[in-house]
């Protein structure tokens, strides 16, 4: 059979392979990030009709005469030209000027890379691709800074997960990504005490950076008061203030509308109260007492037979001096902070720690100890000693994107979505700080587009149309010798 057949089928296989990148490159040409790829075709193999022969004394050299056997895909070239940024205005999507990959896990110990940075946290604080695999960065010491190796670099498998905890994630505003791959927020200053005049014997209030206490700061020094609780039902209404000036039994009475509060309520110096102060009822069910302040009552956990008296229990005292700080937090709970109840001032301590039996934070006095003595054996009323205020805002490091980088990047292997693979022949992974060891910097706020060149592809797709057409030309022609050949017997 005529060889030309087989080279034009394939030539003509060859075109339809350039024809299939070509059409892969244009259907890409707005996916972020996107590699486009072109053929190289070569020639296939050759036989040799006659040998060479070289030069003689009396005859020239003759050259070899070898018939081809058409044409075959001779490669595949990834075409690793860094593209342009296209601004998207989010500010966790972030764009690598120059070479590098983000190091991302679909499963964990499966690295995968990518140029495609539209990043985001999920519900479990994990730095997320599009594609919801975990984003890998480069480890955090004590202050934030990135932990590498003395030349600058970091090994794969040292790196980490970027994860912030939910609870802190929420705290934060305007999140970005600087030049280096510094993932930065913005969060609240650490809570500031600011004295007030005439607190001598207070050197310094210390408030835990994790609360969130807010406006004046009260203290006492005394023996303080709570409910002894007969009526277990009655345990989670009833709230009295440990600096409130009542004792005796607290007896309370529902007929109609109207609350009545048993008479023998006394202060604590033994002074019966006689005026209660005009009852009121909010919308919540609290019921308060103008005259009684400190104690307030949860009428809709409780209840009431008409015109029968219910018992909740006695006010008494502790029995031993504690020091109280009444603060409120931003969610406008009041919150009272006291000394244990096993703790005694010997005069020699200068910190006295207070503990919420609410949340169970603590805030830290830093006392003179001669002049609280003084306090602590006197007794202090409620008095304003100061106010807690949010600090100034300040930038906090979250974690550092890693850019990785490869001695052979057209070695590496595309693996859809955006994927890019470690290969045999790309080299091993070496990780950076974006913007050293020839990394390029991050921007955020921008996606690399895709580097297909359309007015290229176009001129490509009409010479592999043509090739492919020529090769069909050549199996026509081969078919009509063919012809002849069969119709040289009638």
């Amino acid at each position: 059979m005529i060889r030309s057949l087989y080279s034009g089928i394939s030539g003509m296989a060859a075109h339809q392979t350039k024809l299939n990148v070509i059409g892969n490159n244009i259907s890409n040409v707005n996916t972020y990030g996107f590699k486009a790829s072109r053929v190289v075709f070569s020639d296939v193999l050759y036989q040799n009709l006659s040998t060479a022969t070289g030069a003689t004394a009396t005859t020239g050299g003759i050259n070899a005469s070898q018939l081809g056997y058409g044409a075959k895909v001779g490669s595949i070239d990834m075409l690793n030209t860094i593209s342009s940024g296209a601004t998207t205005g989010r500010a966790l999507d972030v764009y690598i000027a120059g070479e590098g990959y983000l190091t991302v896990q679909p499963e964990a110990g499966s690295n995968r890379y990518t140029r495609v940075g539209n990043l985001k946290f999920d519900a479990e604080g994990n730095l997320t691709d599009g594609g919801g695999s975990k984003v890998m960065g480069i480890p955090l010491d004590a202050d934030g800074n990135p932990v590498l190796d003395a030349n600058g670099t970091l090994a794969i498998a040292d790196l980490q997960a970027i994860n912030v905890p939910p609870a802190e994630l929420e705290k934060y505003t305007g999140i970005t990504i600087g030049k280096s791959g510094e993932i930065t927020g913005i969060r609240a200053g650490d809570p500031e005490f600011t004295q007030a005049t005439g607190i001598s014997w207070l050197n310094s209030l210390t408030v835990p950076t994790t609360s969130n206490y807010t406006g004046s700061v009260q203290m006492a020094v005394g023996d303080m008061v709570h409910i002894d609780v007969d009526n277990e039902d009655a345990v989670a209404a009833v709230t009295i203030e440990p600096t409130a000036d009542i004792l005796g039994t607290l007896s309370l009475t529902k007929t109609g509308d109207v609350y009545t509060l048993a008479d023998g309520l006394t202060d604590i110096a033994g002074t019966e109260i006689t005026d209660y102060g005009t009852p009121t009822l909010s919308a919540a069910g609290i019921l308060t007492f103008s005259k009684l302040p400190g104690l307030k009552i949860d009428t809709t956990k409780v209840t009431f037979e008409e015109g029968v008296a219910l018992e909740f229990g006695d006010f008494s005292q502790d029995g031993y001096v504690s020091v109280v700080a009444t603060v409120k937090n931003q969610g406008g709970v009041t919150e009272y902070l006291k000394t244990a109840e096993d703790w005694s001032f010997d005069g020699s301590e200068t910190n006295v720690v207070l503990t919420s039996s609410l949340t169970g934070d603590t805030v830290t006095l830093e006392v003179g100890a001669t002049a609280f003595q003084t306090v602590y054996d006197g007794g202090l009323p409620n008095t304003t000693i100061g106010k807690v205020e949010t600090g100034s805002d300040k930038p906090v490091t979250l974690g550092y994107l890693a850019l990785t980088k490869f001695a052979n990047v057209d070695g590496l292997l595309q693996d859809g979505n955006g994927y890019f693979m470690e290969s045999a022949n790309s080299g091993e992974a070496i990780a950076s700080k974006a913007g050293t060891n020839g990394t390029g910097g991050t921007e955020s706020a921008n996606l690399e587009m895709s580097n297909v060149d359309l007015s290229q592809e176009f001129t490509d797709m009409i010479i592999a149309q043509r090739g492919f057409q020529a090769n069909s030309r050549i199996i026509t022609v081969s078919d009509s010798i063919l012809e002849e050949l069969i119709n040289l017997k009638r």
